[in-house]
């Protein structure tokens, strides 16, 4: 149990540390070149997701390095069987998720169509910075899974029971979002729930990489594909999509359901579908859950 603490904890630190840095570096040059306060501010929070992936890219580049403080091993992380078995379908899978989700908000009229890759005069420039945003979602998923669907779960199996463990993987999960990013409730409660659904899935299929891909296939495509905002960052993508406010003027619970402005992160409509997964699968497999020890996760 000291172990997956020590880990979970270095993990949030590292990241946090990490993202002061790097905002202060910026906050620092932008002033100086005369920036005002809202154009730092805007600069920084749209790109915070940038800077969770290279965190979490350098976290894991220390970890392979520590041996033998810390006895991980790059094929532990990323191999080819575990991408083509395991991460790649379940991305898919994700992926189609995210697309079923904008276009069902287009026919609903919750979602209206700006235009096709909405950008500056400069397209390279702007496909460079699509492709650095969809690889940093990538790495941020990733690394997040194998942290705490991995290793965190991994150490903590023979101390506990694996519905505690799934549990405290869900709140560590969530607690690591709140110290990245600027979350509200709706947003934290969709997280906590997404944790605890992804901790059930990876101690039932013994593998991290199933998570990692259902999540980041959802991400990337909805962040990336449709500019639909993720973790409170809003960016122009391929497909610009904007939700229509002006339907909260007449039903103010549409929101709710559509989760807004604050995107499919805050939407009920998923909260409602993560937590039918987690029911299901606490049902399907209610004796191996509450079995007072857990299979490995590999």
């Amino acid at each position: 149990m000291r172990r997956a603490l020590a880990l979970a904890l270095a993990y949030l630190s590292w990241n946090a540390a990490f993202r002061l840095i790097v905002l202060s570096i910026v906050t620092y040059f932008m002033a100086r070149s005369g920036s005002t306060f809202g154009e730092i501010s805007e600069t920084t929070n749209t790109n915070l997701i940038l800077v969770s992936g290279v965190a979490s890219l350098g976290f894991v580049f220390v970890l392979t390095q520590l041996n033998p403080i810390a006895t991980v091993a790059r094929s532990e992380i990323v191999t080819g069987h575990l991408v083509e078995y395991r991460f790649y379908p379940a991305f898919l899978r994700g992926a189609v998720f995210a697309c079923l989700f904008a276009f069902i908000g287009l026919a609903t009229g919750y979602y209206h169509y700006v235009g096709f890759f909405v950008q500056s005069d400069t397209p390279a420039v702007a496909i460079l910075g699509l492709v650095f945003r969809a690889l940093s979602i990538l790495l941020m998923v990733y690394v997040d899974e194998f942290v705490f669907r991995g290793r965190f779960m991994g150490l903590i199996r023979d101390s506990t029971s694996p519905l505690r463990s799934v549990v405290l993987c869900g709140l560590f999960y969530a607690l690591s979002k709140s110290f990245e990013f600027r979350l509200g409730w709706a947003h934290l409660a969709t997280l906590v729930l997404i944790g605890t659904a992804l901790s059930i899935r990876s101690h039932l299929h013994r593998s991290f990489a199933e998570g990692a891909g259902l999540l980041a296939g959802f991400l990337m495509i909805a962040h990336v594909a449709f500019s639909l905002p993720i973790f409170g960052n809003e960016s122009q993508g391929i497909i610009l999509l904007r939700y229509d406010f002006r339907i909260d003027v007449d039903y103010p619970a549409i929101r709710f359901l559509t989760g807004g402005l604050g995107g499919p992160l805050s939407s009920v409509v998923i909260q409602s579908l993560v937590l039918f997964d987690i029911v299901r699968n606490l049902y399907r497999e209610k004796k191996s859950l509450w079995s007072p020890r857990g299979a490995e996760i590999r």
